[in-house]
Formats: C-alpha cells, sequence, structure tokens
C-alpha cells in the first residue's frame, strides 16, 4: 500500500529566483550547473506574495502543465526596471523558489522554460500598493522537481 503523508507545515513561498534558460547547461541531480558567470536573479518580493500555481491537462501528445507564478515587487527604480526588462527578452526563463521550510524547487529547464511578463501599479491612493506585479507563466511537459542551491558553473 502506497501512503501519502500529511504535510505538518505547508508553507508559502518566501524567495524567487529567475535564471535565463539559455544560460542553464544542465540539471543534473537536484543541482543546477550553468554556464559561465552567475547568472541567477533573485527577486525581492513583498512578503506573502509569490504564488506558484501548477494545472494539469491531458494532450494527445500526453500531460501538459501550465505554471503561473505571480508576485509583488514593491516600489519603484531604475535598476529594478532595467533588471526586469533585462530578464524579459530572453525567451525562456528557469524559475527556482524557497518554501518556508528552506526546500527549492524549479519549474523549467534549459529545455523547456518559462516566459516573464511583468506591470507597474503607481496606485493613485496614498496608502495603495505602488510596485511592479510580476507573472512567469507557460506550459511545461513536466511539474516543479527539487533542487540544490546555489546553481554550480562549469
Amino acid at each position: 500500500m502506497t501512503t501519502l503523508k500529511k504535510q505538518i507545515d505547508l508553507g508559502g513561498n518566501v524567495a524567487l529566483f529567475v535564471i535565463p534558460s539559455t544560460l542553464i547547461h544542465s540539471i543534473l541531480s537536484e543541482t543546477i550547473l550553468y554556464v559561465g558567470t552567475n547568472p541567477t536573479y533573485e527577486i525581492e518580493c513583498a512578503a506573502e506574495s509569490i504564488q506558484h500555481v501548477c494545472k494539469l491537462s491531458e494532450t494527445r501528445a500526453g500531460d501538459l502543465y501550465t505554471h503561473t507564478i505571480t508576485a509583488f515587487l514593491p516600489g519603484y527604480n531604475r535598476d529594478t526596471l532595467e533588471m526586469l526588462t533585462r530578464l524579459r527578452q530572453y525567451n525562456s526563463v528557469v524559475v527556482v523558489l524557497r518554501n518556508g521550510l528552506g526546500e527549492y524547487y524549479h519549474i523549467g529547464d534549459n529545455r523547456e522554460g518559462l516566459r516573464l511578463a511583468f506591470d507597474f501599479d503607481s496606485s493613485k491612493d496614498p496608502s495603495g500598493k505602488n510596485g511592479f506585479n510580476i507573472e512567469i507563466s507557460g506550459p511545461l511537459t513536466f511539474s516543479f522537481k527539487p533542487v540544490n542551491m546555489p546553481a554550480i558553473p562549469l
């Protein structure tokens, strides 16, 4: 008999990392091997704003996992806008999430990745939220998988 164990503490996502897919050599034994200097971007998001939804659908070719990661990056500065614009120029990225238990998971790899989009809202209300809404999404042929961080250069 197989038993699915009850989760003791589900823990939310507390950290978001983005790596351009083209700069990843491979992911072996839960270790990301990347090409050249460290291409990892850590995005410091508002507390409790990182959400990951993975929806499974069946297609003729097999299972398809549609991932959507959303987060809120508070405030505005030129460096943040430049970083998000640079990441947007990559057609494919890999996301690494750290949950509240300190475990890391990757979504995507060097063959299949996600697409980053963002928008900015300054809010007309002085007490409203001011910052960037980030969405990283796309269909993959696999779900999320555990990974060790940090990545290792070749």
